[in-house]
């Protein structure tokens, strides 16, 4: 008799963003990157969101949009780990 054995699942043991800090004027863009430990995990999928979608959003890519002067937070999540970057938003020069 042939025994198949399933593959073991590789669980996410950190994840990190490049960035722990970022500022962004009104309108304007910055991305932030996310790293996932280690880089064979099995599901490497993160997902990014903000506290305060009223000073800044943030795209599924990292991409964050000023919205009005203040501070927010990004939060970056990969399987039960997660990361976060403070994000200043300034009033256009």
């Amino acid at each position: 008799m042939r025994r198949v054995v399933a593959p073991s699942k590789i669980e996410v043991t950190s994840v990190t963003l490049d960035q722990a800090t970022a500022s962004v004027e009104v309108g304007k863009t910055v991305k932030v990157t996310a790293t996932v430990v280690p880089a064979d995990a099995t599901d490497k999928t993160v997902t990014y969101s903000i506290d305060d979608d009223t000073i800044a959003t943030v795209t599924a890519d990292g991409t964050i949009t000023g919205v009005k002067a203040g501070s927010a937070t990004v939060t970056v999540t990969a399987g039960d780990k997660t990361a976060t970057t403070a994000v200043t938003v300034t009033d256009a020069a």
